[in-house]
């Protein structure tokens, strides 16, 4: 599971997992550098605002220091405007998990698993293969023996071993540490009210080189390959000695802490800057990654120092283009400036390659840079959405058919080019289109409706209306594109509910959001034009937060619209549409979605055991929201980087998410053109 983020960062943290720690082991793929993705899925305040030019601040730019003799030249220079809290790993995936201290931590850890960038693909990381199917021991637990290949060492020299796993674990179990280690080893068996947890019983090095991961029920892939296996191992012969209590624990000032990765801490300013440099001894660098049309990865890493290496996984078929690991730069710097205006700024004069900015630039910013000569511009696709949502428990959102008339008349598409001048994408399902594997092909009154005009629109909804039993005293009529439609009068359900007066539509107000707050006003006239008596009201986010997701307050609504930030693993539609997360009882599903069909797909998801069997699922769940539409899911703003491509360049730039997200930036992968 992953901690979904709603508007600014708020968390709701009653998800076992996070994308603050899925994210921290996206490593470059066998360069092992570590790379993490910050506790905040902060969704961009949008009021498109230029910000006031402010001069650099005085800080003492980091000296950059001369590469060993037998690594790379090169300074890779990044801003950051916020001090990171901890040079410690163990402090920052508990109590100091926030975004700054993830981009400059070092690469203290290393996983069984990871992703490979930029498609997201599940590859092996320390372990000898994919473990994708558990032993039932017979006794309610089930184990996943996993082997660690062998020949890998910590930068301090000791060797990397299924002991790391163990003492990782005992360490955080015995020591009772919280934050994101309770969700990469969930180790708490039992409840506050005595009642039985789904956990992690033990994680035992059967041998030095196989780790076995013991749970007490049999989990599915978000819990498993998403979940424990990218779990951290530290180094146990380093950390053992110190992690004697949590306090002293957190307390160690980490920056000689041995590395998986080809770069280790060099100097730490605090209020200043912070540098790494190229580790001349590392055996972690080098090798090719290879990524498929089909969604899958190769990778071949031979350099001569690391044991060889090379695998497949998913599907490796269709073109293709590979990219080198590095590092191919011997220091990287990260420059503290005092807020975003600075470090754009500084961007702008050349002082820095790249802005690390988990909200992305915003518009007027970015257009502005793009007339700066070096300067060259990104824009990806994020992960989430945002939607418009029905209370599906009170009539008319209860009914199917006037769901679907809804989101057939809505015209998403003249919305977002002629109003809002394409500065947004459109979004159909729950899954971003990014996730080619994962989202379905456009079914049902979506897809439908999708290349009608305008009249066709109105039509095809009038008849969904009617073919499901409505009536109306007068089904009126549109005269043409460029005017409203004349709306029915006296409209009444199959059974002859007649639909409230003055439903509201929930929607941040125009100071907080211009584009959803636009979208709402829309949307209340094409539903005006159906005949129903739908109002927009701009309203605060905690108002509506505290309107759509609290108990007492469930039934109080009728429509309201909201963004979601989800991780990369898809299984958020499970939490926002299975019936047992209704928020009516404390869940995330707002619409009180209720459909066993669903559930069932859904329960078979989340007990997944491989990616194929996972995404096949996963298409069949998006089906059927494509027919119930609880959601009308809107857009999403792309994410707006720049880096100046006149001194670095990166073998990628089309990642979901974006640099900063995906990669923090790619220090392990970028080319000094210095």
């Amino acid at each position: 599971m992953w901690i979904f983020c709603i508007q600014k960062g708020e968390k709701l943290s009653n998800f076992r997992g996070s994308k603050s720690w899925r994210l921290i082991l996206l490593f470059s793929v066998f360069a092992m550098v570590v790379v993490a993705c910050g506790g905040d899925t902060a969704e961009e305040e949008v009021a498109e605002e230029a910000p006031e030019t402010t001069a650099a601040p005085a800080t003492t730019a980091a000296a950059a220091e001369e590469a060993a003799p037998s690594g790379p030249d090169g300074v890779y220079k990044m801003a950051i405007f916020s001090d990171p809290q901890s040079n410690n790993y163990w402090a920052y995936y508990d109590t100091e998990s926030d975004v700054w201290t993830g981009y400059v931590m070092s690469g203290q850890v290393t996983s069984l698993y990871t992703l490979s960038i930029p498609n997201y693909q599940l590859v092996v990381n320390m372990a000898g293969e994919l473990v994708e199917t558990s032993v039932d021991n017979g006794d309610g637990t089930f184990t996943y023996n996993v082997p660690v290949r062998e020949g890998y060492t910590w930068s301090d020299g000791s060797p990397i071993t299924a002991n790391d796993w163990q003492f990782t674990f005992d360490t955080v179990k015995g020591l009772s540490l919280g934050g994101n280690f309770l969700s990469a080893y969930p180790y708490l068996c039992e409840g506050d009210d005595g009642s039985s947890k789904n956990c992690v019983v033990s994680v035992v090095a059967t041998d030095d080189y196989t780790v076995s991961v013991t749970f007490n029920y049999d989990p599915g892939l978000s819990t498993w390959q998403y979940g424990t296996a990218q779990g951290p191992a530290f180094s146990k012969a380093y950390w053992e000695s110190i992690a004697t209590d949590k306090e002293s624990l957190y307390a160690h000032d980490a920056i000689n802490a041995p590395v998986a990765s080809a770069f280790v801490y060099d100097k730490l300013e605090q209020g200043a800057f912070y540098t790494w440099k190229y580790d001349a001894n590392t055996m972690w660098y080098g090798g090719t990654t290879t990524i498929y049309d089909g969604g899958g990865t190769s990778v071949n890493w031979d350099n001569g120092k690391a044991p060889a290496f090379s695998g497949d996984f998913g599907n490796t078929t269709g073109d293709s283009f590979s990219y080198d690991s590095g590092p191919f730069v011997g220091t990287v710097e990260y420059t503290l400036y005092s807020d975003q205006d600075a470090a754009y700024l500084a961007f702008q004069n050349g002082e820095v390659d790249f802005v690390l900015n988990p909200l992305g630039v915003k518009r007027n910013l970015f257009n502005q840079l793009a007339t700066v000569p070096g300067v060259e511009l990104v824009q990806n696709m994020p992960l989430g959405m945002r939607y418009f949502a029905h209370n599906t428990r009170l009539f008319p959102g209860s009914d199917k058919a006037f769901r679907n008339a809804v989101a057939c008349i809505v015209d998403r598409d003249f919305i977002i080019n002629s109003v809002l001048q394409g500065t947004v994408e459109r979004m159909d399902g729950t899954i971003s289109g990014a996730l080619t594997a994962w989202a379905p092909p456009l079914t049902g009154t979506l897809a439908d409706c999708q290349d009608l005009d305008t009249v066709g629109k109105w039509e095809k909804a009038i008849s969904i209306l009617q073919d499901a039993g409505w009536t109306a005293d007068d089904w009126g009529e549109h005269p043409g594109n460029d005017t409203r439609a004349i709306p029915p009068t006296g409209i009444k359900g199959p059974n002859g509910e007649v639909p409230p007066a003055d439903m509201l539509i929930y929607a941040p107000g125009p100071g907080y959001d211009p584009l959803r707050n636009t979208f709402s006003l829309f949307i209340a006239d094409y539903i005006r034009q159906l005949g129903f008596d739908v109002t927009a009201r701009p309203t605060g986010f905690s108002v509506i937060v505290d309107i759509v997701f609290g108990a007492e307050n469930c039934e109080a609504w009728n429509f309201y619209m909201l963004g979601w930030g989800v991780g990369i693993y898809p299984d958020s539609a499970v939490a926002f549409f299975h019936s047992r997360n209704d928020s009516c009882n404390g869940g995330f599903n707002t619409p009180g979605y209720n459909n066993p069909e669903f559930d069932a797909v859904a329960d078979a998801f989340e007990a997944a055991k491989t990616v194929d069997e996972a995404i096949k699922l996963s298409n069949q769940m998006e089906a059927i929201l494509f027919e119930d539409l609880p959601y009308l899911v809107l857009f999403n703003p792309p994410v707006l980087e720049v880096y100046r491509g006149d001194t670095v360049e990166y073998p990628f730039t089309d990642v979901l998410g974006g640099l900063t997200d995906a990669c923090e930036g790619c220090p392990s992968v970028v080319k000094s053109k210095k």
